[in-house]
């Protein structure tokens, strides 16, 4: 939308048209939020599913922080392709790969990573098996984030949306196949989502390999490797909470029950906030194009109070109930548990559109170093907490939650200090609408 046709629109359609420009991104992401909840959903209705839930929630903790340096392999595609080329990229991005299997096995390898988290000893068996099932997933995410880089560089996302869907129907697939073939409970989880992921880089391999060629330019590879470090770091700090998450869960009262709620639970909040994932792009996008940073608050409102209201719903009503003892089929100690600390986790979508906008603001402003600094202050919230609350009497479940409001509460405070102390977005020159 241009400036001029922007500056005609009333405030409640401009609101709309912010509406119209992040639907898209969350319809995607809203279907790769199933994804873990139902794996988890055959899961537990094999042998030993309650463990074998308890354990793929600790081994998916794991592989997020050792796929870091893959998952910043999309932004590295676009900001280095220019330089280094696509050939030298790709070389990178498998190299990646190999090295996150190599981790992942070597993990999995040593008796000692289980008792060092804090598992229960019973879980320590199901968890390395977890870890082995996970193997090959590196590979197959380098290689989807190294595609995904290609795609937005070259301005053709839209099979980065269909490439989803096909990931979501050939892990549950797999996940059913796997469970009927009679593969051990504990390889199901990870074996089918690594299935999932090379299903959609295979799909979107197809569609780069349409692409026009255009010239690589190869330069040397210490540069590369030093702007991977820097994208990685990011990522790295994103991704650490959910491994710090497993070890409060561990270390706290009622372990083994909220080892294996949390998955579920967990699964369930994601439902309200990976189709938030984009938030901030799109946000940014509208201030540097028309700087109506009224617009963004209002839509923020809106949304909020729209998560805020449907988290009260499921948290007040049987909803909680149905679908962690029906749908998700966690054993009723376990569920007892979840549903008792639910409504802790009510405001958590809501404050991750609040921190969306935030970093939007922050994004436009092209103050990026602020959000580092508020991704540290988020990990050091989590530890902080996380080493606190398991010393009280509270569950895992509680603590783990506790902890993750007080972490995203700390990294907004930080990019609203930020935002405040920087100045206002740039935007070429727009006049700011209040």
């Amino acid at each position: 939308m241009s400036a001029t046709r922007a500056d005609d629109l009333s405030g409640g359609a401009r609101v709309w048209a912010l509406a119209r420009s992040w639907v898209p991104t969350a319809f995607g992401s809203s279907l790769l939020a199933w994804e873990i909840p139902v794996v988890a959903a055959v899961v537990t209705r094999m042998p030993q599913g309650p463990s074998a839930l308890a354990a793929l929630g600790a081994g998916l903790s794991v592989l997020f922080v050792v796929n870091s340096p893959a998952l910043a392999l999309a932004p590295l595609v676009v900001v280095a392709r220019a330089v280094h080329g696509s050939s030298a990229l790709l070389r990178h991005a498998l190299v990646t790969g190999v090295a996150g299997s190599a981790v992942m096995l070597g993990l999995a390898a040593l008796p000692a990573v289980p008792a060092l988290i804090g598992l229960p000893a019973g879980l320590h068996g199901m968890f390395q098996v977890c870890l082995l099932s996970f193997a090959t997933a590196p590979p197959a995410v380098a290689l989807r984030r190294y595609l995904h880089g290609r795609l937005i560089e070259r301005d053709r996302t839209q099979p980065i949306a269909v490439a989803t869907g096909v990931r979501i129907a050939v892990t549950i697939a797999a996940a059913l196949g796997l469970w009927r073939a009679g593969l051990t409970t504990a390889a199901v989880g990870g074996v089918a989502l690594s299935a999932g992921a090379w299903a959609e880089a295979a799909y979107l391999s197809t569609a780069v390999r349409r692409l026009a060629v255009t010239e690589d330019v190869q330069k040397g590879a210490g540069r590369l490797l030093a702007q991977h470090a820097r994208l990685t770091s990011n990522i790295l700090l994103n991704m650490s909470p959910a491994l710090i998450t497993t070890v409060v869960l561990a270390r706290s009262g009622a372990a083994e029950a909220s080892l294996i709620v949390w998955p579920a639970l967990y699964g369930l909040l994601s439902l309200g906030t990976i189709p938030l994932s984009d938030f901030e792009t799109v946000g940014a996008a509208l201030l540097r194009r028309t700087g109506d940073v009224a617009v963004l608050r209002r839509f923020t409102v809106l949304l909020a109070g729209t998560l805020l209201a449907a988290g009260l719903l499921v948290a007040c009503t049987p909803l909680a109930h149905l679908y962690l003892t029906g749908f998700s089929n966690v054993p009723p100690g376990p569920a007892y548990l979840g549903e008792s600390w639910v409504a802790v986790l009510v405001a958590v979508p809501a404050l991750w559109a609040v921190r969306g906008q935030a970093r939007a603001l922050i994004i436009a402003a092209d103050r990026t170093s602020v959000l580092l600094r508020a991704a540290v202050a988020h990990v050091g919230g989590m530890l902080a907490l996380g080493l606190l609350l398991p010393l009280t009497r509270l569950p895992g479940v509680a603590c783990a939650s506790i902890a993750l409001l007080g972490a995203l509460a700390a990294e907004i405070l930080v990019l609203r200090a930020g935002h405040r102390r920087d100045g206002q977005p740039a935007r070429g020159g727009r006049k700011v609408r209040r």
